[in-house]
């Protein structure tokens, strides 16, 4: 009996839950000009980005309602660990799912002495392993939320962090 209602509950949490896309995608990939980036897509559109080159980027699916261009704020959650990001929302693009929420260089200024520094690293670390939890994340904004299923790029924070 106590199998069958561990069995039902999770059924029911099933549910509840946001569905997962079939045909979302998670890839890792060294670009041309030797720039780590690890993205989400589904239907051939990208959800979440993260990427390092010139600047550190963050961008996902903006969950709110349509909004104009400006700034926003979003959280990633996991089971066990939620971050916040301040960033900007973009116009829509083509090969982009929606409106764009994107942060550069994990909220820091370009002429902060603090980034890429302990700080600034130990918040890409955070974010690195929030991602990398093996867990679904959890992109909320404006009390509307999307569920992407747990990261399925083989050592990608290895070589991302090799890298950059």
């Amino acid at each position: 009996m106590k199998r069958r209602l561990t069995v039902l509950a999770a059924f029911a949490v099933a549910l509840a839950s946001p569905a997962f896309a079939a045909d979302g995608t998670w890839k890792f990939v060294v670009d041309e000009r030797d720039h780590p980036l690890l993205t989400y897509s589904e239907n051939g559109k990208e959800v979440f980005f993260v990427g390092c080159g010139h600047a550190f980027a963050l961008q996902a699916k903006y969950p709110g309602p349509r909004i104009r261009k400006g700034a926003a704020t979003i959280t990633i959650a996991s089971a066990q660990t939620r971050m916040t990001f301040k960033g900007e929302i973009d116009k829509p693009e083509a090969g982009v799912a929606g409106p764009r929420f994107s942060q550069i260089d994990l909220g820091y200024r370009r002429q902060d002495p603090a980034l890429y520094g302990d700080k600034w690293h130990a918040r890409e670390d955070r974010l690195f392993n929030l991602i990398d939890s093996g867990r679904p994340l959890r992109i909320s904004a404006e009390g509307r939320t999307y569920v992407l299923p747990p990261v399925a790029a083989p050592k990608w924070k290895a070589r991302f962090k090799e890298i950059c």
